[in-house]
């Protein structure tokens, strides 16, 4: 056997983002409080918003296949419980799934472990990892799931309370027997409190 003969398996690594997300955590709270500067968020409550573009990996979901369109957007809100790492809970829309005999669109919830890495006074690395309740709507009906997620992006500090966000998020959505990822490029902005 060559080593090119060796194909991993194409599913969600969810023992992989289970490892990724504890050593997240541990790197967060491992790092020195001294890394925050005059403006860094405090510690406390934030809330933002994100738009952005998704990009559906399915080749058919319920019924519809196409291309992917409409914004995606995510309203969430969080708690920084160390200045490396907070809890977020979101709601959220996946835009659509465009095809030529019908739509799919998918929306609902999630929660999210987030640590953060400063790489300056002003900018930090983002990475996720947690569990969103996924509705999937096409023609067809309708397909309620639980998808793992894990995303990864920057964060630009303007001031003490408020950041500009940049992300990439994937989905793993199981809808009407069916595996895809759907992951979603955004913007947002953020207010802490």
């Amino acid at each position: 056997m060559t080593f090119a003969s060796i194909q991993p398996p194409l599913r969600f690594p969810l023992k992989l983002a289970a490892l990724a997300a504890a050593t997240a955590a541990s790197l967060a709270l491992a790092l020195p409080a001294m890394a925050q500067s005059r403006s860094s968020p405090p510690v406390g409550p934030y809330v933002g918003a994100t738009i952005g573009k998704p990009d559906w990996h399915a080749g058919n979901v319920g019924g519809v296949s196409g291309d992917s369109s409409r914004a995606a957007y995510k309203l969430y809100g969080g708690w920084r419980l160390h200045p490396n790492f907070a809890v977020e809970a979101s709601a959220f829309s996946l835009g659509r799934l465009k095809g030529p005999v019908g739509d799919a669109r998918a929306d609902g919830y999630a929660v999210d472990a987030v640590g953060m890495l400063p790489w300056s006074d002003t900018l930090s690395g983002l990475a996720r990892v947690g569990l969103g309740q996924v509705n999937t709507r096409t023609g067809l009906g309708s397909d309620r799931n639980t998808a793992p997620k894990l995303g990864l992006g920057l964060q630009y500090q303007l001031n003490q309370t408020t950041a500009l966000r940049g992300e990439w998020e994937r989905y793993r959505v199981n809808a009407f027997n069916g595996k895809s990822n759907t992951d979603v490029y955004s913007l947002g902005a953020q207010v802490s409190f």
